[in-house]
């Protein structure tokens, strides 16, 4: 596995690299990470049984660290390609994408490259707008997969030329075991709960916006905002500014998603883009109605008055809408809640996932067994 951030970093990337990883060591494959060298934490480490390299390491100034990233990436590769059949690229705008092409060149590796991201944020788009993107995108299409996590994604990445064969869509799971349903809490029913990075693109402000609404209608409620980013102090002000701040808690990075969710009724996603989102995936799992954005893999995960409610994007009335029926209709958030919670273990549990890619790693290694005895 090769990822730029790994453990103890909170993103949706790496958690689902980290517990990939931890599952696929536990059904017996040898499986390792390579991640950059972080200040604090040691260069080699075991985690959850995995081995883990923070051998890349780079120079903070501007191209410098494209260059010490590319060349870390491969001296390891180079020093350990003995020990491995498969590299498996977590995020395709990755320096380490390309750097495996050269290793399935050469070598005759098998490259394995996740598309994360998908809509106004997508992997390709972003690739394109790096020093020689474009020229790189090309040659990530001889991967022997592309790894979608949603529908929208997979659709990307054949409307950018990959070859239909190489693309194969397995969404991200959750551990269903530890996000489960926490027992009906009266108290609960006006909890609403946020959770992800407070970037613009995360529609944080829309909820406010809405949120105000439900206010403004008299409505009990209060909104528990979980994480941190570049948008925190903007959005603390603007819920001042909406005369909200004393129904609405910035509470910051939390470690222990799970307790925070269970102590919630509703959870909302209103983000402008998305791939396929593992805390959507742990609120449902958790038995939580959710509410969303048409954006990504959402429209995969939920269908509408099913297992949760969608709304358009930017949209602050539908949210409102959204979110004032689950209020006012608590045997309608129970029944949406506990169809999520279905869907969660039947389509999106993490051993499913771990099956679809054991399944592939086997296929890929008698590609390679069928190669070398011509």
């Amino acid at each position: 596995m090769v990822i730029s951030l790994f453990s103890p970093s909170l993103g949706g990337a790496e958690q689902q690299a980290l517990m990939l990883s931890k599952c696929l060591h536990e059904r017996g494959l040898s499986v390792s990470v390579l991640t950059r060298k972080m200040k604090g934490l040691p260069s080699f480490e075991i985690i959850r049984g995995v081995p883990v390299y923070r051998s890349i390491r780079t120079l903070p100034w501007g191209k410098w660290f494209g260059i010490t990233y590319i060349l870390s990436v491969f001296w390891f590769l180079y020093r350990q390609r003995n020990s491995y059949d498969i590299i498996h690229c977590h995020i395709l705008q990755g320096f380490h994408s390309a750097v495996a092409m050269l290793f399935k060149l050469f070598f005759k590796k098998k490259v394995i490259i996740k598309v994360a991201a998908s809509g106004p944020l997508s992997a390709f788009k972003m690739l394109k707008n790096v020093l020689f993107g474009k020229f790189l995108l090309k040659k990530i299409k001889y991967a022997d997969r592309i790894i979608a996590v949603c529908s929208q994604s997979k659709q990307e990445a054949l409307q950018e030329g990959f070859p239909p064969s190489s693309v194969i869509q397995i969404p991200n799971g959750v551990d269903t075991r530890l996000f489960i349903p926490a027992p009906y809490n009266k108290a609960n029913t006006g909890k609403i709960i946020f959770v992800g990075r407070l970037d613009f693109m995360k529609g944080v402000h829309v909820l406010l916006k809405a949120f105000r609404k439900l206010k403004e209608e008299g409505l009990q409620a209060h909104l528990d905002i979980f994480g941190d980013g570049p948008e925190r102090d903007k959005l603390i002000r603007m819920a001042g500014d909406l005369s909200v701040n004393d129904s609405v808690s910035f509470c910051g990075e939390v470690k222990e998603v799970v307790r925070c969710l269970q102590e919630s009724t509703i959870f909302v996603l209103p983000s402008l883009s998305e791939g396929l989102s593992n805390v959507i995936l742990e609120a449902m799992s958790c038995g939580l109605s959710v509410v969303a954005t048409r954006a990504g893999g959402t429209t995969d995960i939920i269908k509408d008055g099913v297992n949760g409610l969608l709304v358009d994007p930017e949209n602050s009335d539908q949210l409102f809408d959204a979110m004032k029926k689950l209020l006012n209709n608590h045997d309608l958030a129970e029944k949406l809640g506990a169809e999520a919670r279905r869907t969660a273990e039947s389509r999106f549990s993490i051993n499913t996932t771990v099956d679809a890619y054991v399944t592939l790693y086997h296929e890929l290694c008698d590609e390679n067994s069928a190669q070398e005895s011509r």
